[in-house]
Order: C-alpha cells, then sequence, then structure tokens
C-alpha cells in the first residue's frame, strides 16, 4: 500500500477508526457480504456497508424493476424499469464508494444449487432479505454447519425484523461501557510495588501532595486501612469499608498555606474512584467460560490458540489476567504519572510476551504456524477481560414459532395497552402468518384489490392455524388469541405488502452495524432477534 493510499483511506474512514480501531477498520476493509435480494431494504443495508468500506459485495436476484419499486427504492429511477434490480443497484452503489468493489448474479437464490450455497463459504457474511422461509431455512442449514454468519432480515410495512444466525461467535474486544480501570490495588505487581514504597505522604510539600497521582493515594490509604485491621491480606469490599478508605483519604489532606483550604483535585478524584477502583481484581463469568469450553483445549481457530494461551497463562499468574496496562486520567505532576505509565505499559508488554510464547507452544501442540502476531497478541491481552463468545440455534421457523407463542402467552397487559401498543412477540407471529397466507394464495394480504375485512378474516385463521400447531393437545388457545388483537391483524392486511423506505433505512443502518460487529469480532452483535416497531418507534431483542 502506497502512502497516499494509506492517507487517503485514514482520512476517509477518520471517524469509524474512531470507534472501531485501526485493526478494526482493517477488517471492515477485508469484509466480503453476500446479499440475497435487492429491494429497498437489501439497498439500504449495503449502502451503509460500502460507505464503511466494506472489501466487497454480491447481489443475488433475478427480480426486475417495477414501477412499485421507484416508490419504495430511492436508488432506483424510471429509467431504470425493465432493467435487472440487482444489476440497477449494484450500479449506483459502486458509485459510493470507488475503493469497494461490487458484482451481481441475476438469478433467483432458490436455483443456487447445492455446491453453489456452499461457496458461500469464501464470503465473511451472508444476508438473506425479504426471502421466503424455505430459501432463510435452506441457507442457515448450509451457512450454520461451515460457521458462516447468516443475517436474515425482512422490512413489511411498519415492522422490521432482523434474525442473526450462527453457530459460534468469537468477540474480541465487547467494548464494555465505561469498564472498571485495571489498577490492580489488591495485586501490585513488583515495580509498582517499589514506587510505592518510595512514596512517603509525610515527607512531602504541601505542593507535592497536591501533584501525587491518586493511584498511590490509594495504595498508601489501604496501608493505613491494613494497620487498622491488623490485617496484612485486609481489603475493602463492602460499601462501609469503602468509606473508610474515603475518610483516611480525608486525613491524608493539607491545607495549602496561603489559602488554609483542602482544595486538591487529586484528593477529590481519588475520592470519588474508590467505588470502583477498589474492586477485587476477578475474571468474569463469561471469560470462565470460555476457558471451560473444549473448543479451548482442541481448536485451531486463532481465537481459541490464544484463549488457550491465556488460560494457561492464568495458571502459572496467580489467576490474574494479562494486566491491561492503561491508565485513567488523574492529576499529577509529569514524572510521576509518566513513571506510572511506563510501569503499567512495560508491565503489559511483559505479560504480553509470555501469552505469545504460550501461544507458540499451543500452535506448536496442535500443528499449525505462527498464525498469531505480536501485535494481534497485545490487543487481545489488552481486552482480555472483554472477550465473549455468542452462539444461537439453527433457524428453525417451526420451533421458534413455539417460543413466540409462549412469549404471547406470557403477555399480561389491560385491554387499553393491549389495543395502544403490540407486543413484538405478537408482530413476530404476525409476520409468520403473512408468510403462510403468502404459500397459500400466492398472494400478499391486502393486495389484488381484495379488501381489507376479507383478508383479515384469512389472515386470522392462519394465525390461528399457527398457535394450535404451537400448543400442545388441549391446550387453550384463548390467551394467546386475547394478546394478538384484531386491529392488529388488519394493520398487517392494510400494508399490502408495502415496504417503507423509511422503515428500511432505519432496519437497513441497524443491520450493517450487526453485520460490521460480526465482520470485526468486535463489540457485542444482536442475540439474536431484533424487532423494531414503525408505529411506536420502539426496538426490542430477544433470543430465539
Amino acid at each position: 500500500m502506497t502512502p497516499s493510499t494509506t492517507f487517503d483511506a485514514s482520512n476517509r474512514y477518520d471517524r469509524q477508526v474512531r470507534l472501531w480501531g485501526e485493526e478494526g477498520q482493517a477488517s471492515i476493509g477485508s469484509t466480503s457480504v453476500c446479499v440475497l435480494g435487492s429491494d429497498s431494504l437489501a439497498t439500504e443495508t449495503l449502502k451503509s456497508l460500502v460507505l464503511a468500506g466494506v472489501q466487497s459485495f454480491f447481489i443475488v436476484d433475478d427480480a426486475r424493476v417495477e414501477q412499485a419499486d421507484i416508490g419504495q427504492n430511492f436508488f432506483l429511477h424510471n429509467n431504470d424499469i425493465g432493467r435487472y434490480r440487482a444489476e440497477a443497484t449494484l450500479e449506483k452503489l459502486t458509485e459510493l464508494n470507488p475503493s469497494v468493489s461490487g458484482s451481481s448474479s441475476c438469478q433467483s437464490p432458490t436455483a443456487l444449487a447445492q455446491e453453489d450455497v456452499e461457496k458461500l463459504a469464501t464470503f465473511s457474511v451472508v444476508v438473506a432479505v425479504n426471502q421466503t422461509e424455505e430459501i432463510d431455512s435452506k441457507f442457515a442449514e448450509v451457512l450454520y454447519g461451515i460457521r458462516v454468519p447468516f443475517v436474515c432480515m425482512k422490512s413489511y410495512g411498519l415492522i422490521g425484523t432482523i434474525r442473526i444466525c450462527i453457530k459460534e461467535h468469537t468477540i474480541a474486544n465487547s467494548h464494555e461501557e465505561n469498564p472498571r480501570p485495571d489498577l490492580r490495588l489488591d495485586a501490585p505487581f513488583e515495580k509498582l510495588k517499589e514506587m510505592i514504597n518510595e512514596t512517603n505522604l509525610e515527607e512531602m510539600t504541601v505542593e507535592q501532595l497536591r501533584h501525587t497521582p491518586y493511584i498511590l493515594l490509594h495504595f498508601k490509604a489501604l496501608e493505613v486501612y491494613r494497620k487498622q485491621k491488623n490485617d496484612p491480606n485486609a481489603f475493602p469490599e463492602s460499601t462501609n469499608d469503602r468509606k473508610e478508605i474515603q475518610k483516611i483519604l480525608q486525613a491524608f489532606r493539607r491545607s495549602t498555606e496561603d489559602s488554609g483550604t483542602k482544595d486538591s483535585e487529586n484528593f477529590d478524584e481519588a475520592r470519588t474512584a474508590v467505588m470502583r477502583a477498589f474492586q477485587k481484581t476477578s475474571i468474569g463469568g463469561s471469560v470462565k467460560a470460555i476457558f471451560a469450553s473444549p473448543q479451548c483445549q482442541t481448536s485451531t481457530q486463532p481465537f481459541w490458540l490464544i484463549c488457550e494461551a491465556l488460560r494457561r497463562f492464568i495458571q502459572s499468574n496467580n489467576g490474574l489476567l494479562p494486566l491491561r496496562g492503561t491508565l485513567p486520567d488523574m492529576t499529577s505532576d509529569s514524572s510521576r504519572y509518566t513513571r506510572l505509565a511506563t510501569l503499567f505499559h512495560e508491565k503489559a508488554l511483559s505479560d504480553a510476551k509470555e501469552v505469545l510464547r504460550l501461544t507458540r507452544e499451543v500452535e506448536k501442540e496442535r500443528g499449525v504456524g505462527d498464525v498469531i502476531s505480536d501485535d494481534v497478541c497485545y490487543r487481545f491481552c489488552k481486552n482480555a477481560d472483554r472477550i465473549r463468545i455468542q452462539s444461537s440455534d439453527l433457524l428453525d421457523y417451526n420451533r421458534e414459532t413455539k417460543e413466540i407463542v409462549g412469549k404471547i402467552q406470557e403477555i399480561n397487559v389491560d385491554d387499553e395497552t393491549r389495543e395502544n401498543k403490540v407486543d413484538s412477540a405478537t408482530w413476530m407471529l404476525l409476520m409468520r402468518a403473512v408468510g403462510r397466507f403468502k404459500r397459500e394464495k400466492g398472494r400478499y394480504p391486502g393486495t389484488n384489490g381484495v379488501p381489507v375485512s376479507i383478508d383479515a378474516q384469512d389472515l386470522k385463521k392462519r394465525v390461528e392455524a399457527l398457535v394450535r400447531e404451537s400448543l400442545t393437545n388441549g391446550q387453550d388457545i384463548t390467551p394467546v388469541f386475547h394478546n394478538v388483537t384484531d386491529s392488529a391483524i388488519s394493520e398487517m392486511c392494510r400494508f399490502g405488502a408495502a415496504e417503507l423506505h423509511v422503515i428500511s433505512s432505519y432496519v437497513g443502518g441497524i443491520a450493517s452495524q450487526e453485520i460490521i460487529k460480526l465482520a470485526t469480532n468486535q463489540y457485542v452483535p444482536i442475540d439474536n432477534t431484533f424487532v423494531f416497531d414503525g408505529h411506536t418507534q420502539e426496538s426490542s431483542t430477544f433470543k430465539l
């Protein structure tokens, strides 16, 4: 890559780099996406992915542009009518970002032979947009087996849904909001202990004391706390214990010679940080679950190789993860803060080097080459407490319909609320009923000039059939139908299979972010179902 190309990319995606990091943007730049369908929802999803800088995208669709598409898709114009929709949208999308390559196949997804479906393993993510349940199930089964993320999306009137199907998704950095600083107050490393022992608050001038980093104040307060408890290993674990630390910190403060006040910012910071900083260093349950997974002991995938190395590191490091190596901002003179930052950084590097050494051992044992680079190992260790794993069951519409009906049974709201606000599970059931209506009658409810009142009765019969199939023999369907109102059924007919661009734009934007999460292994994707209700502008997620 030439310097000019690097400069151009870093400027073009500057805001994204702040969110995903350079390694995340590099992952986006190597992402290839296959999209089944080219309607408004598909186009809006691809628009956001193209602007984000994915490497390539591939559209599969045999539909031709019709007059209805012009009103539903802002990317299409009157002169596109009669063209293959995949080609027309491809032409417009590639204009958005010249660094992204795109291609299309003007065949129906249903026409793809089994061997063609398996070729989809070359894509980072496969997306099915407004496809039939049969197509969704066919692709889901193949992609689930080869561990390629599969995203099902639908937009119908004012309702939009996203379903993520993946056997196993590893997350190298969950980007936990407002993470607790890794200061190791309960387990300082040797070089940090030396600096703590060198620190004598009583011998400092007032000015020196006012510029002492609060982490050192915390350690000194902990020393006093342990003396008071007559226990060299005592650690404040309750709120009352931490309030004692705050009192000790207050006692450390001294008035300035000039003002006679105790307005030291570092002590204010120390007091504020007590509740979060004085937490025992531990390994979270989600990380422990990863180490306990059989994959950790057998897999040759890079994520699992380094996780096994981390597990071995912990065994020889008193049960501690590698040090994160970063310090929060704090009031301090530059010399002591720089020294502290250097100590933490060097310790983090040392831990990462040991993890890398252990990774090489694991790679050798499992017969793979050196697949983990120094940089990858360092970043992984830095975020070791934020690694996660996600999994979901294979997409199965029959099983999921039963679960949806079960959720509807549990709804307990008053009649007024039920009429004014339809639960997301109810919309999901109605979407399934619409799919059955289309399969059995060859059209969507509310189309072909049929009155809504007539189609609403037909749709209600299919809702009832789905409910009866989902319940065991003898179960009363009344509690379910009590929560599936006639007005909601009529609303699905009133939609008339319309795809509103505003809904497609919103749901497509969310889907593109979820696809990037899957491609970059950063942040936590939806687990695993998302529903947007345009009537109330509310979103909800649940797992099926």
